[in-house]
């Protein structure tokens, strides 16, 4: 089908890896922008779709990392929470001295900027991640993001191929 990559293809990848930071002008942009780019210019180009895909799979994987952070990070801020109320006299003595691990009101706030810089590592992450891949497609070059679960796998060549063919057909 092709066998080289135009300066058009480059700067569509390039675009839909940038576009991810539209999720700071709204909700959800970084799903969007991107999905919208690449559901319009994915039949155009091999190199446009498999950047598409992993520009996508990548916005997924960080958001269920980000999301799993704050599950596990939920149960220790509470328990935290409640070993600092229990010193503060907000919770019965009687309570305060059942509890298992009583500590100090501090271990709060530590517990909290513990997954905070976690937080901030993912997006740091996701930052530099996103600039990468965007400069490998202005190359030319594919790109294969760090700590990215293939939702959407990536197409070859011959995939490619048969899929259009079959989506020709009438």
């Amino acid at each position: 089908m092709e066998t080289s990559i135009t300066t058009s293809q480059k700067n569509t990848a390039t675009f839909i890896h940038l576009s991810v930071f539209s999720q700071f002008l709204f909700t959800l942009g970084n799903f969007i922008a991107p999905l919208i780019i690449w559901a319009a210019l994915k039949r155009d180009s091999l190199f446009v779709e498999n950047h598409g895909r992993r520009a996508l799979n990548f916005q997924m994987s960080t958001f269920l990392y980000a999301i799993g952070l704050v599950l596990i990070a939920i149960p220790f801020l509470v328990w935290q929470g409640l070993i600092a109320a229990g010193e503060q006299g907000y919770i019965s003595e009687e309570t305060f001295d059942n509890m298992v691990f009583p500590g100090q009101a501090s271990g709060l706030i530590i517990t909290a900027l513990v997954f905070a810089l976690l937080l901030l590592a993912l997006f740091v992450i996701t930052l530099f991640s996103v600039i990468s891949a965007a400069v490998s497609a202005s190359n030319g070059e594919e790109y294969k993001y760090p700590l990215s679960i293939n939702f959407l796998k990536p197409l070859k060549f011959s995939e490619q191929e048969t899929a259009s063919a079959s989506s020709t057909e009438v």
